[in-house]
């Protein structure tokens, strides 16, 4: 049970002091899911007016034909801790969703997104002295393999040309692969290793309206009630927590010609997941918010080429050494219609620059993110 309970904490707090460490990844991991790659160009601020961001139910009435969306986002991440630099790439499928219409007024979709990424690796170095009087240097190592993903059942309602709702249906799975292990300088001291799997499950529930009050303007507002979330490990519970509710709200207008400019805000309640793991593990509530704007460039073998750019800032779900952990974000996207403008490929650049109140810790990263919307 102490190594289990060693595993576990290790599972949920990576250590900020080292500097394969992250402060992006504290905790139950990094919230990298739910905006699409049209939407991270523009900092996440369509994304409650954006049918391929699994964001706002009500949204999917404008999905248009059935179609396929899948989504890649490596990250290329850069950590400065107590003199030290560690660079690491991550590679991230966050989003694969589809929908289809029944009838004029209904459309009905399903998804899977990344609700939270526990990719990392920390390691540090010392000696060991034994009751023999012998001593070794060792090199130490945590590491952990996994997410949290989010599948999600969502339907639309066109209930007015200019009115849409939604409802949605949320479950929550995954599992996160830990090892522990410990090797020696001196290979007559045995390699000492440890492997762990914990899982995850719960459940949550939303819904969402968009109005078009005008052609020019589009407003969307959604959320998320919450439900029940398990920790367990083989067939046992570990603990029990809440999924986060949610609350966001948006808006995007088109009256400059060649201009669309766009806002979104949104607040999550990640402290109800505090219980879930270890006491050291504290999640925090935060604001999530973005602006954009789309500019429609000169067109690329007769489509539009529309250019994105994106700011957003948000507050990550969990601390790093009892510090909040802050995200600022620059984006770059572009959208090239294919198959006559059936189909489409969205790409964006993301620089994010994350910190907290702790001496000579910084992180950086380049996200890379390629959509591909699919429609026979």
């Amino acid at each position: 049970m102490r190594t289990l309970r060693t595993l576990v904490l290790c599972a949920t707090f990576a250590s900020s002091a080292a500097a394969q460490g992250t402060l992006s990844t504290q905790g139950f991991g990094y919230p990298a899911g739910g905006l699409s790659t049209h939407a991270e160009g523009l900092g996440g601020s369509i994304a409650e007016n954006d049918p391929l961001s699994p964001v706002n139910p009500a949204t999917l009435a404008v999905w248009g034909r059935p179609g396929l969306y899948f989504q890649y986002d490596p990250e290329f991440r850069r950590v400065q801790a107590n003199g030290r630099t560690d660079n690491t790439l991550t590679a991230r499928f966050p989003i694969i969703s589809g929908a289809l219409n029944i009838g004029p007024r209904f459309t009905v979709g399903l998804s899977s997104t990344t609700f939270l990424d526990r990719t990392w690796k920390t390691s540090s170095t010392g000696y060991a002295h034994f009751a023999t009087g012998d001593s070794s240097l060792y090199n130490e190592s945590f590491s952990t393999d996994g997410a949290i993903n989010d599948v999600r059942a969502a339907v639309s309602f066109l209930v007015l040309p200019t009115l849409s709702v939604g409802v949605a249906g949320h479950v929550l799975t995954g599992q996160n692969r830990l090892l522990i292990s410990r090797t020696f300088a001196d290979t007559s001291f045995a390699l000492f290793s440890q492997a762990s799997t914990l899982s995850y499950t719960g459940h949550s529930f939303g819904g969402g309206v968009e109005w078009r009050p005008l052609p020019i303007l589009s407003v969307g507002v959604s959320g998320d009630a919450g439900g029940t979330m398990h920790a367990f490990r083989n067939d046992t519970t570990l603990s029990s927590a809440r999924v986060p509710k949610r609350l966001g709200f948006g808006t995007v207008f088109g009256g400059v010609s060649g201009l669309l400019l766009s806002a979104n805000a949104e607040w999550n309640g990640w402290s109800a997941m505090n219980g879930l793991a270890e006491s050291q593990v504290k999640a925090v509530d935060g604001w999530d918010w973005g602006v954009g704007a789309e500019v429609r460039a000169p067109s690329l073998f007769g489509q539009e080429f529309p250019v994105r750019l994106g700011y957003r800032h948000r507050i990550l779900p969990f601390e790093a050494n009892q510090a909040e952990v802050r995200e600022t974000d620059y984006s770059l996207g572009f959208g090239i219609p294919v198959s006559r403008g059936r189909s489409r490929v969205d790409l964006s650049l993301t620089r994010a620059n994350r910190s907290a109140n702790i001496a000579d810790v910084s992180e950086h990263a380049w996200i890379v993110s390629a959509g591909f919307f699919i429609r026979p």
